[in-house]
């Protein structure tokens, strides 16, 4: 199997999986949820981020990148393995940094978040590598 108009060779049994673009978008809200959910500035300090805020930011780029190389060429043993425990961390945070007394929209984005990776990334360790969907790069026959 080669990519299209290349003809370079795919690495073998590595197809983009469906959840490697879903743990993407997922990453993306991740991103953007200190903003949307407004809780990325403490209310006393004006432009101090909180540390929900820190860690969505940090987390969310470590969750992409990940599943941005699983998708690309050069695939790496355990890139799962790294977005599973990544989702585990995402979702025990709040309790962790604090944040989960009270029940705030930072807290409940993570926990969210934390599970969606989690069984996102569950999903693609558990999924044969032989039963993923045909090669969306091979040219179309016509």
């Amino acid at each position: 199997m080669t990519y299209a108009n290349t003809g370079t060779p795919r690495p073998p049994d590595r197809a983009t999986r469906w959840q490697d673009p879903v743990n993407l978008i997922i990453a993306i809200w991740f991103f953007i949820s200190p903003w949307v959910l407004a809780f990325g500035y403490t209310a006393t300090a004006a432009g101090t981020p909180t540390i929900a805020a820190w860690n969505t930011w940090v987390l969310s780029v470590l969750v992409f990148l990940v599943a941005l190389t699983a998708m690309g060429r050069r695939y790496v043993s355990g890139q799962e393995w790294f977005n599973l425990i990544l989702g585990v961390w995402i979702f025990v945070a709040p309790w962790v940094l604090g944040f989960a007394a009270r029940a705030s929209d930072a807290a409940w984005d993570h926990w969210i978040v934390g599970a969606l990776v989690f069984l996102v990334s569950a999903s693609a360790l558990t999924s044969p590598r032989g039963a993923e969907r045909a090669d969306v790069h091979a040219p179309l026959h016509r």
